[in-house]
């Protein structure tokens, strides 16, 4: 048996009206919005200088150069754009996706900070980023079905299986514990939909055990139900 049979129709669940309203937002709801893609080749957008600017840190034209020694300890600061000498414009890409919030923004805390440069309130939320695990546009799979058939016997803890479901997932997807990401609140675009409740409870047992290595759960009983099977 596998983690989508155990479940059948209780996977999700189609939340109420103010879904969409930030203070609604609840763990296991389904968004959308644009992630970055982790940076493993290091590369900056290094500015151009002109030669006949005097001051050298005014820059209108950029190139993009693999990091050397001086990344991130360059001699100057920028002016124009604004850069520190510890600051780097990085080159990356980015993809919009559906995401899982995990963590909701926390509450706004009753701090006075005038007069001090640190921001105490970020507006950040934390959330997992969903792989498809097929091309939604031919459904040919990108993974080996015996890999996936590993994910839905619950045997990675890094690994959440997602079934599709019509106006959610196109495809069988994955949400990747293992990539954690903060994003800025504002930026997510919120679905109607979320994670059942008992998978919600499988998901917070599921957290615990590849973060903190926090056991026994729901997540943890059910996983050596699965596995056994």
């Amino acid at each position: 048996m596998f983690i989508d049979e155990w479940f059948e129709k209780d996977y999700y669940k189609q939340l109420p009206l103010g879904y969409h309203v930030q203070s609604s937002y609840q763990p296991g709801q389904f968004f959308w919005t644009h992630l970055l893609y982790t940076v493993e080749n290091l590369e900056l957008w290094r500015a151009v200088l002109d030669p006949n600017e005097p001051t050298k840190t005014i820059a209108t034209d950029f190139r993009i150069t693999t990091a050397g020694r001086d990344a991130f300890k360059r001699s100057l600061p920028l002016a124009v754009p604004h850069l520190e000498t510890n600051e780097e414009f990085i080159v990356t890409r980015a993809k919009r996706r559906p995401v899982l919030l995990i963590q909701p923004q926390a509450a706004d805390m009753a701090v006075d900070n005038k007069g001090y440069k640190g921001k105490v309130q970020r507006k950040k939320c934390l959330v997992a980023p969903i792989y498809g695990l097929a091309d939604p546009k031919t459904g040919t799979p990108d993974f080996n079905p015996a890999f996936v058939d590993r994910v839905r016997k619950m045997e990675f803890p890094q690994l959440l299986f997602l079934p599709k479901a019509p106006g959610l997932l196109e495809v069988d997807s994955v949400a990747r514990l293992d990539e954690l990401q903060s994003v800025f609140t504002p930026h997510l675009d919120a679905t109607q939909y979320a994670l059942g409740d008992e998978v919600q409870q499988l998901l917070r047992g599921q957290i615990q055990l590849f973060v903190a290595n926090v056991g026994p759960s729901f997540y943890t009983e059910l996983r050596e139900e699965l596995l056994k099977s």
